[in-house]
């Protein structure tokens, strides 16, 4: 049983088609996920009560109790956190890879966008103030006799 990372043992007592009653030493609490695993098979769920040392598991999918019953366990010892083979660690970092890529893409041209629109939001208003003075200007000049740009 694996819960927030860290591997223990666990007892089955009892199986419904979408629960389990599992003991354990250390019971996870309320609202924690747990991950139970027999030989290849893989069940998931979350833990939706406890009392003691036993708790109670809502999976995610159906649980076949024969499934469980002619899956053998293991003749190994605890298994292993990341059980990955190397391919899909490669696979994993270039995607990962990837990912950080794009982001730093999105970002500059964030920039970029945000920048052209702030010039123009400046370029617009200097336009602005350029004719709103112009023109009063325009007008003293005219009465002082001033040339009139």
């Amino acid at each position: 049983m694996n819960v927030n990372g860290k591997w223990s043992n666990g007892c089955i007592h009892d199986v419904s088609d979408r629960g389990l009653l599992v003991s354990s030493a250390a019971p996870p609490a309320i609202g924690t996920y747990v991950d139970i695993r027999r030989g290849a098979l893989v069940i998931i769920g979350r833990v939706v009560w406890s009392g003691g040392s036993r708790f109670g598991v809502r999976t995610q999918d159906p649980v076949s109790v024969a499934a469980l019953l002619n899956e053998s366990p293991p003749a190994r010892g605890p298994a292993n956190a990341d059980r990955r083979s190397h391919i899909r660690e490669d696979f994993s970092r270039h995607v990962n890879q990837r990912a950080d890529r794009s982001r730093r893409h999105s970002s500059a041209l964030q920039f970029i966008c945000l920048t052209i629109i702030g010039m123009g939001m400046a370029c617009f208003a200097a336009m602005l103030c350029y004719r709103a003075l112009t023109t009063p200007l325009g007008a003293v000049a005219e009465l002082l006799g001033g040339p009139v740009t």
